[in-house]
């Protein structure tokens, strides 16, 4: 051990010798030794360094969710509920700190953190100065703000009183909304863009406009122009028409800003298309008459009127034009160049699948920064066409790919985009690839990154339809556990299509132990139903086919209890089966068949009693049978006469003699 030790420390030495020499042969020049600048880093800059060295688990839900299988929440309606709850005590302690103020007026933290501070209520008494103004109009409260100017009576310099103007132009009817109330945001109901005027005339917009419009040039362009803004974003057209007029009158340039609200609002007014095409065209003359260089949001806001343009030659060559002032100004194009962009393809099929893949492989591994509440649109409106206008699973993959690349995820920015988002994803890949890839991507994103809805579960199952029977049962447990995980087990339309699967196309032999299996989830099924039937006024009305196959497959499970029972409510209330309906007559053969080859009697004779009750035919055709096939006792003989009359007793006769 002790001549290993020194052979090794001997190779050291000499290793450290050979690397000394030829440090000392090629000695480097001082004038070549760079210092490098220093790297600005942010608070959370060492948390996404620690997140790059980790992938995605699959079975792990959201952070904001419990990790534990029996504490997470496995439905939409679980999912919103919990985080809605959440915050909703996160909302309740901010309303406690606002109305028991006077409980926490101890200082918490040094420096002082002003989220832990109550906010403010200014009243008559309240000293305030200019400086608060500028506090409350930094913070966007417009309210506080409101209460600050009338309590000063104006007596404000005018950069501040601009900075008023422009915070109530911008919200007008509403506040700031809260960023630490995420899950709001997340979950709040997001309605198709509305053309209503929301537009309120405050007293302190009109007392602020009308003193800053008649100030020097510059300052009267910045009130117009704030003006101007806010009536495009709440919808007040004619008003912001009549102050755009009022500029050209007198001579007055907006900034770039107000020129595209201006093109924006040009669609609202209907006016047809070479009239928009126009007035977009004399706003472009009016801006570089007065010097103005426009910016990537004009364009987009002129592509936002070539969307609205019905002629599909007239946009097309109206968007080209666009295109080459973009190239010409050497600008950026923003997601929401391309979501106009894209628009304006979905008019021309699948002629427009080229240049949407051109359109992809340029955004190849960019990150986009936010610019404009368009942005947020491109990634579904790009995944509805790869998936419902191309059906491409390349062209899909190329949008995924994109979205995934760096915090492009952000552009998925509440719940009702992402779940469209997955929903065309899914159906995507279902129509394109094998069953086994796509269920390979269906564990991957169900049920922590999505739930698919009843729609696209239904699609899923009439997809399986199409598959051997071997290659169905392995994916019906599964699908059958999401269904009743999802809240999906009262659309008929799913019900009706997994027990058709497991009855008819994945018909087993005798023996399998699936059965069982099968009739355990049929019986989950009634079960459920009776229990709505139970909390509700109305009863649940099942389909005749469902009624049908539940049957059956707890038949072939060997339950023939609860078939019994089920046949027997059937009889004493048939108005649980929709539309008068009995069930049909392959499931009643079926039924018959099955309780013949085990002679259960008191299923054939339950059976018998629903038969005759609504007066179908077979009564007579299968009391012959089971006379023929079963001995049966004296006393199941009266029984089989009193439900078929005494055709049966007939028969029994003329069979003796």
């Amino acid at each position: 051990m002790n001549s290993l030790a020194r052979i090794s420390c001997r190779k050291f030495f000499q290793d450290l010798i050979i690397r000394l020499q030829s440090t000392s042969a090629t000695p480097v020049p001082s004038s070549d030794i760079r210092i490098p600048n220093r790297i600005e880093r942010g608070p959370t800059d060492i948390l996404k360094a620690l997140e790059s060295t980790l992938s995605r688990d699959n079975t792990a839900p959201h952070y904001k969710f419990h990790d534990d299988p029996y504490l997470t929440p496995q439905s939409n309606m679980q999912k919103r509920s919990f985080a809605l709850a959440k915050e909703s005590g996160r909302k309740t302690a901010m309303w406690v700190r606002q109305e028991h103020r006077d409980l926490f007026q101890h200082k918490v933290a040094d420096p002082e953190i002003k989220a832990f501070i109550p906010p403010p209520i200014y009243t008559e008494e309240s000293k305030v100065t200019e400086e608060t103004l500028l506090y409350e109009i930094s913070n966007g409260h417009v309210s506080n703000s409101i209460a600050i100017y009338d309590l000063l009576k104006g007596e404000i310099n005018v950069p501040t009183k601009q900075a008023l103007l422009e915070l109530l132009c911008f919200y007008n009817n509403g506040e700031c909304t809260n960023d630490e109330l995420l899950e709001t945001r997340w979950y709040a109901f997001n309605p198709k863009y509305s053309r209503k005027n929301t537009w309120i005339n405050l007293p302190q917009i009109d007392t602020l406009f009308e003193f800053l419009k008649g100030q020097e040039s510059k300052v009267a362009s910045a009130a117009y122009t704030a003006m101007i803004c806010g009536l495009a974003k709440h919808l007040s057209i004619e008003k912001a028409w009549y102050f755009y007029e009022e500029c050209q009158k007198n001579n007055i340039p907006l900034s770039i800003e107000g020129y595209n609200a201006m093109i924006l609002t040009i669609p609202l007014l209907n006016l047809g298309e070479d009239k928009s095409k126009s007035m977009v065209l004399d706003i472009y003359r009016t801006i570089t008459t007065n010097g103005i260089a426009p910016n990537i949001h004009t364009f987009n806001a002129a592509l936002s009127v070539a969307t609205f343009i019905r002629s599909n030659r007239i946009a097309l060559d109206f968007t080209r034009d666009i295109l080459a002032n973009i190239a010409k100004f050497e600008l950026k194009s923003s997601l929401t160049t391309y979501c106009y962009l894209l628009r304006i393809l979905k008019r021309f099929g699948d002629a427009g699948f080229s240049s949407f893949i051109k359109i992809m492989k340029s955004l190849k591994e960019e990150t986009f920064t936010i610019q404009s509440e368009k942005d947020f649109d491109f990634f579904v409106i790009a995944m509805e066409m790869a998936s419902r206008q191309f059906c491409n699973r390349e062209a899909g993959e190329m949008v995924n790919e994109l979205l995934l690349v760096g915090d492009n995820y952000k552009f998925i920015n509440d719940n009702y985009r992402e779940h469209t988002y997955y929903r065309m994803y899914l159906e995507l890949i279902l129509a394109t690839e094998e069953i086994e890839t796509f269920f390979n991507l269906y564990n991957k994103l169900v049920p922590h990154v999505t739930i698919p809805e009843p729609t696209t579960m239904s699609a899923i199952l009439e997809a399986l339809k199409l598959h051997p029977a071997e290659t169905v049962i392995q994916y019906i447990p599964k699908l059958w556990s999401h269904i009743i995980m999802f809240g999906h087990l009262d659309r008929e339309e799913l019900l009706e299509s997994i027990l058709h699967l497991m009855s008819v196309h994945c018909k087993l032999e005798p023996d399998s132990s699936l059965n069982t299996q099968f009739a355990e989830m049929a019986l989950t099924a009634w079960e459920y139903i009776q229990a709505q039937n139970v909390r509700r006024l109305q009863h649940v009305l099942i389909s005749n086919t469902v009624a049908g196959s539940i049957i059956i497959l707890m038949l072939r499970g060997n339950n023939f209890d609860k078939v019994i029972e089920i046949i027997s409510l059937l009889v004493r209330s048939p108005h649980l089966i929709k539309n008068g309906l009995t069930i049909t007559t392959e499931h009643i053969n079926e039924i018959f068949q099955l309780c013949l080859a085990q002679t259960y009697v008191p299923a054939i004779f339950a059976l018998l009693e629903y038969v005759t009750s609504h007066n179908l035919e077979g009564a007579g055709e299968m009391a012959k049978q089971l006379y023929k096939t079963v001995s049966l006792t004296p006393k199941q003989e009266n029984i089989l006469i009193s439900l078929v009359g005494n055709d049966v007793l007939k028969l029994r006769l003329s069979d003796q003699s």
